[in-house]
């Protein structure tokens, strides 16, 4: 799930809570990982020509080249990688899941067209759009990170709320997912662009500097982030970032805008409740009778659009993968870094940003006459009560369930080797690596060493500073220099 146009606002008005930094500065952090997000990834990623990797059976691979792969390469950095899977989905999502499948039955539909006149370029493209995470690939790499040692937690819902409260609970240093509603649970840290390339620079964003910048306190920022636009209900038509951040800064509550601008007294009511099968809303491409994943399997069109290129996916990555399927071309141009655990194009959100800076510009008039659609029945306190309450596993979790364990190496080669078809040189390969890896990851950060206090030398550098420029005490005159009358 992902806020509309959230990144961008948070840029404009608060530039200062994006921190950036080298992938290094996470040396010896565990990082709590939207898994969903990475998988999808890798299935747009890991291509050969415009179709995903299979073994010989048929089946797809292209997830699991590049969870295990990625999972060396943060091992390898000193990340300690803890992934967090989606569980059940809100019923207040369901709308937005029936509007998502019939975007990708749009796009089937102009995938035929498109094979018809034999247009590559749109072949790819709605391919892409069509991809989705199945419950048997999530399967398949809970099990592949069980075999590394790696901890994997399984969300009751939202996995991305699972991470913020191991955030907020001190069980991991920060929640990785390019999903901007991280923050709106209440994210103390999050951590983007983490599966980028070697030479990309990690965003880092605190919710503390994020509130301060934008002069908004937690509940006001969920207020916000529901008029922007988010999964569990419709959002304002007419009214961008910048507009409902000055609503939000003026009256405080979406009540009061409602009451105040628009005269609406009368608000919905609606009980939050959680469907497992709201996940399951469309059966797979190769078997039309099975249901769709709990974990979410579509694009994100409601996310802010960041467009990774071939470049931006981790080098090593596409090596491991060009050598563990060297017989494949690998495709890895048009990665999109998508916001939520359903995914869905995002290219609408920065055609609607782009055309209302135009507008700006041209004429503010025209900005103003713009028709304010409220929906009917808008479910908003809903909303927010997902986000304010999320069901999370709460003083569950213990340090030693996220402690990494012995990679079973025996495992691995029987799951990728002989029923995946994985070389087995390779994946002993990276193993190996594996291995030294954990050792390094297990080491501890010099700054864990140390308690943070309150600094007492500059305090008593400024008294003594004021002492010696402050003003003379009175009844008394500076001695003069010179020589001592006789």
């Amino acid at each position: 799930m992902g806020i509309l146009g959230m990144t961008r606002l948070i840029a404009d008005v608060a530039p200062e809570a994006i921190k950036e930094a080298d992938l290094k500065s996470l040396f010896g952090r565990r990082i709590a990982i939207d898994a969903s997000m990475c998988i999808y990834q890798f299935l747009i990623a890991i291509r050969s020509n415009e179709y995903m990797m299979t073994n010989d059976a048929g089946e797809t691979t292209s997830h699991l080249v590049g969870l295990f792969y990625r999972s060396i390469k943060l091992l390898e950095t000193g990340i300690k990688p803890v992934y967090v899977f989606d569980g059940k989905a809100p019923k207040l999502k369901c709308g937005e899941l029936i509007k998502r499948a019939e975007r990708r039955n749009e796009a089937k539909e102009k995938l035929e067209e498109a094979k018809e006149i034999q247009n590559l370029e749109e072949i790819q493209r709605f391919n892409k759009r069509l991809v989705r995470v199945t419950r048997q690939m999530n399967e398949d790499c809970k099990k592949l990170l069980t075999l590394l040692g790696l901890p994997v937690v399984q969300a009751p819902s939202e996995a991305e709320a699972q991470c913020v409260q191991l955030c907020k609970e001190g069980l991991v240093y920060a929640a990785a997912t390019e999903d901007m509603d991280a923050l709106t649970f209440g994210c103390t840290r999050l951590v983007r662009n983490l599966t980028s390339a070697n030479n990309e620079k990690i965003r880092e964003l605190q919710i503390e500097k994020v509130l301060k910048g934008l002069e908004l306190t937690q509940d006001e920022f969920i207020d916000l982030s529901i008029l922007m636009g988010c999964d569990y209900c419709s959002n304002i038509k007419g009214i961008g970032p910048k507009t409902g951040h000055d609503l939000i800064k003026k009256y405080g509550t979406i009540e009061k805008i409602l009451e105040e601008k628009y005269g609406i007294t009368e608000f919905a009511e609606v009980e939050v409740e959680y469907d497992v099968r709201s996940r399951e809303a469309e059966p797979k491409k190769e078997d039309q009778k099975e249901i769709k994943s709990e974990e979410g399997d579509e694009e994100s069109e409601s996310n802010v659009p960041t467009k990774i290129e071939e470049k931006d996916l981790d080098k090593s990555l596409k090596n491991e993968a060009d050598d563990e399927e060297s017989k494949e071309n690998i495709n890895l141009s048009d990665l999109k870094e998508n916001e939520e655990e359903d995914y869905e194009p995002e290219g609408d959100e920065e055609e609607e940003e782009e055309e209302e800076d135009k507008v700006d510009k041209k004429s503010k008039r025209k900005v103003t006459k713009r028709k304010i659609v409220i929906p009917e029945n808008w479910p908003f306190r809903g909303a927010r009560k997902l986000f304010q309450e999320p069901m999370v596993l709460k003083d569950t979790i213990t340090e030693a369930d996220l402690k990494m364990k012995d990679i079973d190496e025996d495992g691995l080669i029987q799951f990728l080797c002989i029923e995946n078809g994985f070389s087995e040189d390779r994946v002993r390969a990276a193993i190996k690596r594996a291995k030294e890896a954990k050792g390094k990851s297990a080491q501890t950060r010099i700054d864990s060493f140390f308690k943070m206090k309150p600094s007492t030398i500059q305090s008593s550098s400024i008294g003594q500073s004021k002492k010696r420029s402050g003003p003379e005490p009175k009844g008394k005159t500076p001695a003069k220099r010179g020589r001592r009358g006789r």
